[in-house]
């Protein structure tokens, strides 16, 4: 009876074994996406100074103020882009002193690639800056009243935008 039993019981085992259905391994690709946007950092910033130019000559009224005029100097801005980016600026804006209006007035804006520019009259000019290593980007501004400016302390901002790509 032992003998039957272990028998029927190894019957049974075995015929399980046979009887279950076979596994099969799967797998399947996850996709994953990742963007990396366009970036521009700004670093150091260094104010121009604008020095006093008259058209009449020594010791006659300054009617202008200018980076390129005696005691004037560029504005500097440091940047790096990882990728191509557009540069401009704006045309200059008075912050500070004797409020008047310009006859005449630009800023300007060069990169080791190119330049951009702006004028009192609404025109302007862009340019493209390779991503990579940082460069330094020197910005030039003029404005001219056209009559004597009145003894004061004047300020003026120009707007450097630089837009990747």
């Amino acid at each position: 009876m032992i003998r039957r039993s272990l028998l029927t019981a190894a019957l049974i085992l075995g015929g399980s074994v046979i009887a279950a259905p076979k596994v099969n391994a799967q797998s399947i690709d996850v996709p994953f996406t990742g963007s990396v946007g366009g970036v521009c950092n700004v670093g150091q910033v260094t104010p121009g100074m604008l020095g006093t130019y008259s058209p009449g000559g020594p010791g006659t009224n300054p009617t202008m103020l200018d980076t390129y005029a005696p005691g004037g100097s560029q504005g500097k801005v440091a940047v790096s882009c990882n990728q191509d980016a557009v540069v401009s600026v704006s045309k200059p804006r008075q912050t500070g002193g004797s409020d008047f209006i310009a006859i005449n007035s630009y800023s300007n804006l060069n990169s080791p690639f190119g330049s951009s520019w702006a004028d009192g009259m609404g025109a302007f000019g862009t340019h493209i800056i390779p991503p990579g290593l940082g460069m330094e980007l020197t910005i030039d501004m003029m404005v001219d009243k056209g009559v004597a400016l009145v003894p004061d302390v004047y300020n003026f901002v120009t707007t450097v935008s630089i837009t990747p790509l």
